[in-house]
Formats: structure tokens, C-alpha cells, sequence
């Protein structure tokens, strides 16, 4: 089975900015932490007429459209979710989001290349660890990267719908 980072494609222009952040700092929460959010938060958001949302956010925290959450519930129920409406107050626009709580695998096979500083140079996940998982969240170094599966990429891009997501293979032993 292959694999994939899940990343927010940070080149996407004009997109929509969450209010109170610089969109570089990131907060990872897991499901462990579920019991500290509301089921509901709403998140103002700034932006114009000609804004985009991106279906996937990972600062400052990890959220998904809710077009990417209903794929996402297909392939994996062990992610809990607490819903986000992003409010544009000035546009009176609100869009549904999924603040997303993944399982944190300790999937990571030993030919993971490690830098000196202790960055990661090149991830390599242990199938044996990984399990019947589709999408999944690992600690590697000093970050977490959100992970899914083939089958998870090939139904997002047979839709054909969803803006600001990049994917990297990684390599499984």
C-alpha cells in the first residue's frame, strides 16, 4: 500500500486568512485532547470577493472542508472531529469546517533517515506498524505530518474539487 504527506499548498493565492494568526504557527491536537474543544467554535476569517478556501488547513491547527471530511469518514473512523464555522462577518459569508483530532501512530520504520540536527531527512513508514490505518498522524523529528493512504488520495482527485492540498509519497518498508 502507498502513502502520502498530506500538506496545505502554502502557495495558494489569495487565500482566506483565520483572524488572529499568521497562519505559520501551528498547534497539533490529537484525539487524546478532544475533551478540551467544544463540539462548535466559530472562527472569524478575513478575506475579499474573490477568496479561497482551502479544503486543507494545518495552521494553526489541522482542518478540512466539509467535502474533504465526508471522504475522509469513508476510509477512517478513529479520527474525531469538532466542527468549525469560519465566519467572514464583512462578506456575511460562513463556510463549514472539521477541526480534525487524528490517532497519532508510531508508524515509523528504523530506515527513517534522520539529519544531526534531528530533523527529519527522509521518512520511511513500517507497513506491520501502520495496520488497517487510511489516514493516520505521526511524530517524525520535531513535527507531526498527517498521513493517508492511496485509496484516500484517488478518491480526492477523482472529485476533482478540492483546492490547496499537495501530497508527497513516502516510502514503506
Amino acid at each position: 500500500m502507498k502513502y502520502f504527506i498530506l500538506k496545505e499548498d502554502r502557495n495558494l493565492e489569495n487565500a482566506i486568512e483565520i483572524e488572529g494568526f499568521n497562519n505559520s504557527q501551528k498547534m497539533t491536537l490529537l484525539k487524546e485532547d478532544q475533551e478540551k474543544y467544544k463540539d462548535c467554535a466559530n472562527i472569524p476569517v478575513k478575506g475579499n470577493e474573490n477568496s479561497i478556501y482551502p479544503d486543507f488547513i494545518q495552521a494553526p491547527v489541522l482542518l478540512v472542508s466539509d467535502e474533504l471530511h465526508k471522504i475522509f469518514k469513508l476510509y477512517e473512523n478513529t479520527i474525531v472531529y469538532k466542527i468549525a464555522v469560519f465566519t467572514d462577518l464583512e462578506r456575511e459569508k460562513q463556510k463549514l469546517y472539521r477541526l480534525v483530532l487524528p490517532e497519532l501512530l508510531e508508524a515509523l520504520s528504523d530506515k527513517t533517515i534522520y539529519l544531526k540536527n534531528g530533523w527529519i531527512d527522509k521518512i520511511t513508514l513500517d507497513s506491520n506498524k501502520i495496520g488497517d490505518y487510511n489516514i493516520f498522524q505521526i511524530k517524525a523529528g520535531v513535527d507531526y505530518y498527517f498521513i493517508v493512504s492511496l485509496d484516500v488520495v484517488e478518491s480526492m482527485l477523482k472529485r476533482g474539487i478540492f483546492t490547496g492540498i499537495k501530497f508527497e509519497e513516502v516510502e514503506v518498508k
